[in-house]
């Protein structure tokens, strides 16, 4: 097969062969016999010797000067093919910049040795001129040189597995069309424009890799040989002919390396983006097992935060009935310094009572647990009412003022969980009667925009700086270590009303300046149309 390939190209390229009839300035065979070598390996140089004997026989009948030519031939096959074994590889697709450098320089100095082998048996068989030999070595170089540039890509490119595409098509018979009307442009005129090839060898590039841009570079050198060989048309063919010859050689060496260079880039950047996308896709999976596993540990706390807050409120709600018994004094036989022992004990046990509820709510909430809503019509005066009665005491002995002022234009009623609205609220008027030393805390009840309500908790107190507003909401933060000392409290209460206001489909706002006070804001819809739920 290599050597039946060999010999028909070589009969069609010695059609155009310059005298004495044994070099063309392209030729194909060189280019067949590097790629048969790099597919198939050296075992293959004797049909690459065949090939070239059995051509150049049919010549002349020379023996000699055929046998001399078929030597050179496949000696100069062979080095070129353990070269590009050796510092390229097989480039069926030339992965980078690299590998093209060093096979257009292989091309180059490796074409230089069948010439060198074999021209001077060819001058003592011929007795060509002296004056003759260099323009021959010459061409037959620049012969072999773009043979394995065009050919030796154009075949280890169709090589592979070929994936027709229809919706392509159109596109391919469009790119011929243009391709061709481009090269009759150029071949009809003058050198200036021979720059029109040369952006369909980048279209050929991007979009029908290097497969399609060995072959429309393969159609563009056959077109420049027959005008400038055969017609004596176009940019090179006004040149005396060694001219004419180098400036085809450059005309098709910068397509092959342009078109060569753009598919090592493009398939660089494809690697590229495969490599990103691998890694983006091992990293999503690497974060996933790490939020399950986050979430696991996180559920496990939370249950273990429940049921530890369950078996500590046990033994303490006895202890809570002990003191207040013992507080009581009812059988009048304690001294005052012993109830004011028992009132200590009741007072202690109560916030650590406290500090447990607000942990089992936590954890419930972080849990998933908390689910359940009890949506129904809550009026607006009860809640006053209610709150009103919770608090004026803690405002009378902390000797603060306190107010709760509902907008008349307000419904009746509205429709939302009562239970955790109201829990919301407390944790709001608790937390600002604890940071407030002096002056008032203010509740104000009013319309907030459309169909929403919005309930303001303000006071006088301490304040929150801008930098620790968002770290307030966290989970046993508070706005400064020394807080918590001062005024007591773990910082779960605003973790707990965050949480709750997302269940209720609300939002919480922060207003503050540090030592003028803090306004926090619940809004909620008036009408929640969610219909109770539970998980």
């Amino acid at each position: 097969m290599v050597a039946v390939a060999y010999f028909g190209a070589a009969k069609l390229s010695l059609l155009v062969a310059i005298p004495p009839g044994y070099a063309t300035a392209v030729w194909p065979p060189s280019g067949i016999a590097v790629a048969a070598l790099l597919l198939g390996g050296g075992r293959l140089w004797p049909a690459v010797l065949a090939g070239s004997f059995l051509a150049n026989l049919t010549i002349d009948g020379a023996v000699l000067a055929s046998a001399a030519i078929a030597a050179g031939s496949s000696i100069q096959a062979v080095v070129m093919a353990a070269l590009v074994r050796r510092h390229v590889g097989v480039p069926v697709q030339f992965e980078n910049i690299d590998q093209v450098v060093k096979f257009v320089l292989v091309a180059a100095l490796g074409s230089t040795i069948a010439a060198t082998l074999v021209l001077p048996a060819l001058y003592f068989l011929y007795r060509m001129p002296p004056s003759e030999l260099l323009g021959n070595w010459s061409t037959w170089w620049q012969g072999d040189a773009c043979g394995v540039l065009i050919f030796t890509p154009l075949i280890l490119s169709w090589t592979g597995t070929i994936r027709w595409q229809p919706r392509r098509l159109a596109e391919v018979a469009a790119f011929s069309v243009l391709l061709l009307g481009a090269t009759q442009i150029v071949f009809h005129g003058s050198g200036a424009r021979t720059f029109l090839v040369v952006p369909f060898i980048v279209w050929a590039a991007f979009r029908f890799g290097q497969r399609g841009m060995t072959t429309a570079v393969a159609a563009v050198c056959a077109m420049a040989l027959w005008y400038t060989l055969a017609i004596k048309r176009g940019p090179f063919a006004g040149e005396p002919m060694h001219e004419a010859l180098l400036l085809l050689l450059l005309f098709v060496a910068t397509l092959v390396f342009t078109g060569l260079v753009l598919c090592a880039v493009l398939r660089q950047l494809e690697r590229a983006i495969g490599e990103l996308e691998s890694r983006v896709s091992q990293r999503t999976a690497e974060l996933e097992e790490a939020k399950v596993a986050a979430e696991r540990a996180n559920e496990a706390k939370s249950q273990f935060l429940a049921n530890m807050s369950h078996e500590l409120r046990t033994p303490l709600n006895s202890l809570l009935i002990l003191a207040r018994l013992l507080a009581d004094n009812s059988g009048g036989n304690l001294s005052a310094k012993q109830i004011k022992f028992a009132q200590t004990i009741q007072a202690s046990g109560l916030d650590l009572l406290s500090l447990i509820n607000d942990l089992l709510d936590l954890a419930k909430i972080e849990s998933g647990a908390v689910t359940t809503l009890n949506v129904a019509p809550t009026a607006f005066s009860e809640l006053r009412e209610e709150l009103e009665r919770m608090f004026r005491q803690v405002a009378q002995e902390r000797g603060l003022q306190f107010s709760i002022a509902l907008d008349p234009s307000l419904p009746p009623s509205l429709r939302t969980d009562a239970a955790r609205l109201k829990q919301v609220l407390k944790n709001l008027l608790a937390n600002a009667f604890k940071f407030t030393p002096q002056g008032g805390v203010t509740l104000r009840i009013a319309p907030e925009g459309s169909g929403r309500v919005a309930f303001a908790v303000s006071d006088t107190g301490i304040g929150i700086p801008p930098d620790k507003q968002q770290l307030i909401f966290e989970a046993f933060q508070q706005a400064d270590g020394t807080t918590s000392r001062k005024y007591g409290g773990t910082g779960l209460g605003l973790s707990i009303s965050r949480e709750l206001t997302r269940l209720l489909g609300g939002e919480l706002r922060l207003a503050s300046r540090a030592g003028e006070g803090s306004t926090f804001t619940l809004v909620l819809s008036l009408v929640d149309q969610r219909a109770t739920v539970s998980s």
